[in-house]
């Protein structure tokens, strides 16, 4: 019924098409139960990378309709500007509204309500949303949990399966026991997608850069 929603391209096509700014590679995961203001779309500028779930952009506030009735006066909103950073994260029906400036690298929570501005390289949640953590000390909890997180997957194929998982299941925790050779790569990495993009070349890149910290697959199953 709506094909501009079919697919993340077609979504941003018709954004661009009625006035909106999208920079490259920034990805809607889900456009068929996004909401960007109709009425609005050109008062909403998103840079490049980005990634945002199912997410609302509300540029106008229609409250003053009642007070046509309420105090016989006409009071129109004239709207307001959405303007969201590079490589940013929106989280699952987060609510972005109108005279929101959020920075680059900013993570947004789920269900947050976000009005103001938002200064990069920051995270931030809630209703009203408010700044949590930097992204800085955000990263360090994910480095200080990456072994924990790589072993609750293995443990959770375990449980459910009855048996050890294969390399293809544990997914971009490979990257923890994986030589860093061409034929790896190609057989398990190229294939991961990365904000919507199988073979990303930042990935291939990540991989060729870092170091596994487990000597082969068997060693780190059996820790």
């Amino acid at each position: 019924m709506f094909p501009h929603t079919r697919d993340n391209e077609h979504f941003v096509e018709y954004l661009r098409s009625n006035g909106a700014i999208i920079g490259k590679d920034t990805r809607f995961i889900d456009p068929k139960k996004c909401h960007v203001d109709p009425g609005r779309m050109d008062y909403i500028r998103i840079g490049e990378n980005c990634c945002l779930s199912v997410v609302s952009l509300i540029a106008h506030d229609y409250s003053w309709y009642v007070f046509a009735d309420s105090h016989s006066d006409i009071l129109p909103d004239g709207g307001g500007k959405i303007e969201i950073g590079n490589n940013c994260f929106i989280g699952y029906q987060a609510c972005i509204l109108k005279g929101t400036t959020i920075g680059d690298n900013v993570i947004i929570g789920a269900r947050s309500v976000v009005k103001g501005n938002v200064p990069s390289n920051t995270v931030w949640a809630g209703s009203p949303a408010k700044q949590k953590c930097t992204l800085d000390e955000l990263y360090q909890k994910k480095v200080d949990k990456r072994i924990s997180e790589a072993l609750y997957r293995r443990d959770h194929i375990r449980e459910k399966k009855g048996r050890n998982p294969n390399i293809t299941e544990m997914g971009y925790f490979s990257f923890l026991f994986l030589d860093r050779t061409m034929e790896n790569y190609h057989e398990y990495i190229e294939k991961l997608e990365h904000n919507g993009i199988i073979g990303h070349p930042v990935v291939k890149h990540l991989f060729f850069y870092s170091k596994p910290m487990y000597k082969s697959f068997d060693e780190f199953l059996e820790i």
